[in-house]
This record gives C-alpha cells, sequence and structure tokens, in this order.
C-alpha cells in the first residue's frame, strides 16, 4: 500500500443509517464470520500523545520542557512515560518531500463544509482560505491536503503537497455548487451521519499515515444528536452511542487533532453559544461524554483540538489552528490491561508548571467485544488498495458508457455500467430487493500516486424477483472527479457491500484527451438520486 495515502472519503446518508439502526438486515454481516476481538487493540501498543503546552496568556511552550516534566494518567492510574519528542524534532527540512517519510511533522488536511453550510457562508469559507492559503510560503512547512465536504461525497480536490499553489489551484478550479442538502433538508439525520462518517473515513484513511494529523474543518459540522430525545427507541440511542464511541476510537487511534472553525457572527444571534461549542470547552470528566449527545464538540474535546466559535476572521483561525497543530511534544505509554468493557478510559496529561495548561486528547474507550466491527473499515481498503494495484478487478462486470470532460475546472463526469449478475441482494421493508455499492473514481500520476479521488455510497433498490431477471440488468452509476494536469490514467473502481466483490475500469490520459469537452454545469438545486429514507428513521430528531 502507498505510504502517504490520500484522504478519500464518502457519502454515507443511503449507507450508513442501515449501519447503525439496522445492523441485522445487513447481508455483509450476515454472511462473513465477524472478528471476535475488539475494534479498538490500544491496549496491545503504544498510545501516542501528541501534547501542546500554553501558557497563561494562550502561548505556546515550545522549550524549556523535558521528559520528567510531563505526568500522565488514565483512568486516575500513573502511567510511565515511554518516549518524548520535543517540537523541534516535528519540523521538515526545506529540502524534504512531500511525503514525510519518519512522519516526525504533522501534516494538515482541510475541509471546507458546504454540506453544512449556507450558500453564503460557503461562499466566505472559499474566499478565506483562498486568503489563507496566500499568507503561506510557496513551500509549505508540512504536507497538507485540500477537500470539501458536499451533498452527497466528500470529495479530496488535492492530495498532500506542500506546494502552495498545487492548493490554490484546485480551490480556485472548485466549481459552484447549492447545498441542496441543508436547504431541502427534511431530516437532520441525513447530514449529522454524512458530517461525522466523514471524520471516520479520514481516520481509517490516515491510519496507516505516520505522525499527527490536523484536521481543520471550515464549517459548523454536522447537526448534534440527543440520545435521550422520545423520537429514538432505546436501541437506536445505543446504536448511536457505540456509533460515536467507534469515531473516537479511531480518531484517537489515527493521532487526529480536530479543530473547527464556525464562520461568521450571525450564528450566535439570539441563541448564544451551541451546545457543540461548550462541549468543545468542558471537562469531560471520566464518565462516556456521549451519554447525552453525539456532535462535533465532543470530537473536538476528545481530540486535543479547538472549536472556535462566532468569529468572521477565519484564515486568521485557520493560522492558529495550523500552530497549535505544528507546536506540540509527543509521549507514549504502554497502558495497564484493563477490563473490556467499553467504558471510557480518560486520559490526563500534566506538568509541574502550574503556570502551563496541557492540551491533549481527552482519552478512549476500551475495547468492548460486544461491539461488532463496521464492514466499512475494510472496504476503504479493498478499494484503495484496488486503485493502488494495476491488475484489473473482475468479479463485478464495469464498464464505461460515457464520459465528459470539463476544462475550465479540469473535471470529468462519467457514467459506468454495472453488470448486476454477481450484486448481493437483500430485502428492504417494502418488498423491494435492495444492494449497497462503494463507488469510488481515483486520478492517479504515472508514479502510481493518486492525486484526486472521489468517493460515494450508492443504494439500489428493484421490485424485479426473479434472480435470473435480475442477473441480467444494467445499472447506470454517475460520479465526477477532478482530473489534474499530472495526473496519467483514471481508475473508476465499484465494490458490493454484501460479498465484497469488486470490479474495476481504466482510462488513460490519452483516451481522455478525446472525449467532449464541455463547460462545467451551472449548480442545480436537487435531491440526490439513488436515495431513500429509511423507514425506521425518526422523522424530525431535536439537534443540539
Amino acid at each position: 500500500m502507498r505510504f502517504l495515502r490520500p484522504v478519500v472519503l464518502a457519502t454515507i446518508a443511503c449507507i450508513l443509517l442501515p449501519a447503525v439502526f439496522l445492523v441485522a438486515q445487513n447481508n455483509r454481516q450476515q454472511q462473513q464470520p465477524q472478528p471476535s476481538g475488539p475494534i479498538f487493540r490500544i491496549t496491545s501498543t503504544l498510545v501516542f500523545l501528541d501534547v501542546t503546552v500554553l501558557d497563561k496568556k494562550g502561548h505556546t511552550i515550545v522549550s524549556g520542557l523535558t521528559k520528567n516534566d510531563f505526568h500522565i494518567t488514565e483512568g486516575k492510574k500513573p502511567q510511565r512515560i515511554f518516549s518524548f519528542e520535543a517540537p523541534e524534532v516535528h519540523v521538515m527540512g526545506a529540502n524534504s518531500s512531500a511525503d514525510n517519510p519518519n512522519g516526525k511533522a504533522p501534516v494538515n488536511i482541510l475541509v471546507l463544509d458546504l454540506l453544512d453550510s449556507t450558500f453564503n457562508d460557503f461562499a466566505y469559507i472559499r474566499y478565506e482560505a483562498r486568503r489563507f492559503l496566500m499568507r503561506q510560503p510557496a513551500l509549505l512547512p508540512a504536507p497538507a491536503e485540500l477537500m470539501v465536504l458536499g451533498n452527497d461525497s466528500l470529495e479530496m480536490l488535492q492530495g498532500f503537497t506542500r506546494n502552495r499553489d498545487d492548493l490554490v489551484h484546485a480551490l480556485d478550479r472548485l466549481p459552484a455548487a447549492l447545498p441542496f442538502e441543508k436547504m431541502n433538508s427534511w431530516f437532520d439525520w441525513d447530514r449529522f451521519s454524512q458530517s461525522i462518517d466523514a471524520l471516520q473515513q479520514i481516520s481509517l484513511e490516515n491510519k496507516g499515515v505516520p505522525g499527527r494529523k490536523n484536521v481543520i474543518w471550515i464549517g459548523h459540522g454536522g447537526p448534534g444528536i440527543y440520545l435521550d430525545s422520545p423520537d429514538l427507541t432505546g436501541d437506536d440511542a445505543v446504536a448511536l452511542r457505540e456509533f460515536a464511541h467507534q469515531t473516537t476510537n479511531m480518531l484517537v487511534d489515527s493521532r487526529i487533532t480536530l479543530f473547527v472553525i464556525y464562520p461568521g457572527l450571525h450564528i450566535a444571534s439570539g441563541r448564544g453559544m451551541t451546545l457543540s461549542s461548550m462541549d468543545s470547552e468542558d471537562d469531560l470528566g471520566d464518565d462516556d461524554p456521549f451519554e447525552g449527545d453525539v456532535n462535533f464538540g465532543l470530537f473536538v474535546n476528545a481530540t486535543g483540538g479547538r472549536l472556535y466559535f462566532n468569529r468572521n476572521d477565519l484564515a486568521h483561525l485557520m493560522s492558529r489552528a495550523e500552530e497549535l497543530g505544528s507546536a506540540y511534544y509527543t509521549l507514549t505509554y504502554q497502558p495497564t490491561e484493563g477490563v473490556e468493557n467499553g467504558k471510557f478510559r480518560r486520559i490526563r496529561v500534566t506538568v509541574d508548571n502550574r503556570n502551563y495548561h496541557v492540551v491533549t486528547k481527552a482519552g478512549y474507550f476500551a475495547p468492548d467485544p460486544r461491539m461488532r466491527v463496521s464492514p466499512q473499515e475494510q472496504m476503504v481498503d479493498d478499494i484503495v488498495e484496488a486503485a493502488d494495484s494495476s491488475v484489473p478487478f473482475t468479479a463485478l462486470h464495469v464498464s464505461m458508457k460515457s464520459m465528459v470532460r470539463h476544462p475550465d475546472t479540469r473535471t470529468l463526469d462519467m457514467t459506468v455500467q454495472l453488470q448486476d449478475r454477481n450484486l448481493s441482494w437483500y430485502g428492504g421493508p417494502d418488498g423491494k430487493n435492495r444492494t449497497q455499492l462503494m463507488l469510488a473514481a481515483f486520478s492517479i500520476n504515472n508514479d502510481g500516486r493518486i492525486l484526486a479521488s472521489r468517493f460515494e455510497h450508492i443504494g439500489i433498490s428493484t421490485p424485479v424477483q426473479d434472480p435470473s431477471a435480475r442477473d441480467a440488468m444494467v445499472t447506470p452509476l454517475n460520479i465526477s472527479v477532478h482530473f489534474p494536469r499530472k495526473a496519467q490514467h483514471l481508475r473508476v473502481v465499484v465494490e458490493c457491500e454484501s460479498g465484497g466483490r469488486i470490479g474495476t475500469v481504466d482510462v488513460t490520459r490519452k483516451d481522455i484527451q478525446t472525449v467532449p469537452a464541455k463547460p462545467t454545469p451551472a449548480p442545480q438545486l436537487q435531491q440526490r438520486p439513488h436515495r431513500y429514507r429509511p423507514e425506521y428513521a425518526p422523522s424530525s430528531p431535536p439537534t443540539p
């Protein structure tokens, strides 16, 4: 697998809610053996703590502290510090490559949140992101990549690079789009699940990348959910709480720190601080932080990040997040084996100097043998492995039907055809047969490095009951992806989530240059295709 795989993120509204609430209906889980071990095996390895130390004025302390100045407790039990790195270690040389091979320096992942923003807010986010990038040196001090969380995907526009102009170029060619999920959403579960699933995808795709990762999320993040809402059943609340536990462990295990920046001053108008912003600053204590609700502020708090609320100087706050994410000590320890009960294990780090304040991850959840592993982790790895490989995958028959290129934004719109004979179907509550697919497109250079990508989850349903008739069906699937100047070929990957079968189709740059060229279409206000509302989802859950 490639050393620095780019983060490729997925749409989840049409797949995550069934995975959260109706796990038993998923054929993949029924057909394939479930792992017997816990989903999070942190107790068998070192725990990495990326620690920022601040003085009373909020200035970072980057010198004068040694290993002996720090003290770690987990669950109120002292832990022996195994290793120590000072902030000066976390700097790349001027001539280092973008691959950051030793993982000493952090990487920054910029996420522009269209999904949870108004049209005006997103225009301002885009403007401020460009202003932030133009303030950076031509050679960035650490690798960065740029993504946009949209209506139906979270797309990576530019993979990890130290070239500032590559990021600016990708941002400038981002097609305009209307936030139809926020404008037309009758139901907040969609944005909630898409946003948190994006955090999971970031974690999964960066787990193998060494070093610290700073996710700088510009936008509100998904709406929160009250777990004691009368619209939720007890089983639903338990499933959502487990989902939050799993997401927290993924973030911690991947050494991710989440920074969230709310745009604009109007957010607090007449309402005061949101629950998410308050939860980001509260002491989580020793109990489960997700007992009452699930929101982005709790993930910020759990990962040792910051949520900036009621501010309009986004470019400055992005620089502040980058500063806090780059001036840090790294401590490791090996925790004492504890009970595999799924309980929250609180981590606290202190220093001898009482004038200093330490910021780091708040803890993680102990392994729980009862909690099933989501198939999503294996699927993401399967898809990226398929993108990495030069060998075609033929378990699903996939062919390219049509393609249009848009030179003004360097994007490709494609329709691929899927022969349905090898799909696995399951019965839905309406009597129709359903299946879930993961669809991804990758733009790859001559060295095999992924330069841009897009993941989408797609649900297909059909009233056809006859297996032979279903096998004869051909389903068109649509996807778009950026195709940068340095990209040399395109690979589209389709995986059936029930059974794990994969099909691929490849197109070279030479062939792409021969397809019709048209201007990028104007954004359309429309609902996402291939989508159905789960019958079991509450109609209007209150949100924090």
